[in-house]
């Protein structure tokens, strides 16, 4: 197998005419896989546009292959979180290509910059150092056409939807031991945690500050009246899936791309699919 050592040589020998020679480049960058994209971009410099373009085009082709492939593997996964981290994985490596796996690094970064501060690992104190110190934060209202719901874009632009921020508490309290849920009520995505036996919601769009102990106590009063406890109200992690999908197709469709709207749908239905087999929806 090649190494990333090997590219430009690669690169170069595309320049041969010789159609054996070609074909055994091609196949010999195909053998990156996914990561092919991240691995040449260096490498593309000052080559001609069409080799260039072609390129670009196997890498749009692994990618794709790839994604179609392992997907939908998360369903299978005992570990929620896991799979919530995994799947949000895919669908930023579905829109930005290999860079995605670059997201469970900067979550240990997150994690690692808690713990290094001497903070105690409970829920309230990572919403505070989130959404207080780190500065994530909803989207302004000048920019709705952004990926809010991309997690990479999160992480790196430090805005983001209610789900969206709302995982990442998820996922960086996973890594000290938090554990956090989602859970939707009236429209708004919120953390949830259940330290001590005592209910306690986060609102991501409020700087991550709990909600006060009243509205708690009319919440946890009507799950009462319809015999419901909280903690089965847990948004799961297709729901969550789902929802970020279909957020996906409206982003698109306000933004007039009808290839990435006819994309998502095609993602919306087949997950849709695989649930009604698994008996997992209505």
């Amino acid at each position: 197998m090649p190494h990333r050592e090997d590219l430009p040589f690669l690169l170069k020998l595309l320049e041969d005419e010789s159609p054996v020679v070609k074909t055994q480049v091609w196949e010999a960058l195909r053998s990156f896989g996914p990561r092919l994209d991240q691995e040449v971009i260096p490498f593309l410099i000052g080559m001609e546009p069409e080799i260039v373009e072609k390129v670009r085009e196997v890498c749009e082709t692994l990618r794709s292959d790839e994604f179609a492939a392992t997907w939908l593997e998360w369903l299978d996964m005992e570990d929620e979180k896991e799979a919530l981290e995994y799947v949000l994985i895919r669908l930023v490596l579905f829109e930005n290509g290999s860079v995605a796996y670059s997201i469970p690094s900067i979550l240990d970064n997150l994690a690692a910059e808690f713990h290094r501060a001497g903070i105690p690992a409970t829920a309230a104190n990572l919403m505070e150092f989130l959404f207080q110190r780190k500065g994530f934060r909803s989207p302004g209202l000048d920019d709705p056409n952004n990926p809010h719901d991309n997690l990479l874009f999160v992480l790196k632009n430090h805005q983001g939807s209610q789900i969206a921020l709302s995982c990442l508490a998820i996922l960086v309290g996973k890594r000290l031991g938090i554990n956090l849920g989602g859970i939707n009520i009236q429209g708004n995505f919120m953390a949830i945690s259940f330290e001590n036996e005592n209910m306690a919601m986060f609102n991501s769009f409020n700087m991550g500050k709990p909600l006060a102990r009243a509205s708690i106590m009319y919440i946890e009063e009507a799950f009462r009246r319809n015999q419901l406890a909280p903690f089965q109200l847990k948004a799961k992690v297709h729901e969550i899936v789902t929802q970020v999908l279909k957020n996906a197709i409206d982003s698109h469709q306000k933004k007039n791309k009808p290839q990435e709207v006819k994309q998502y749908i095609s993602l919306y239905r087949e997950l849709l699919h695989e649930l009604k087999t698994r008996n997992m929806v209505g």
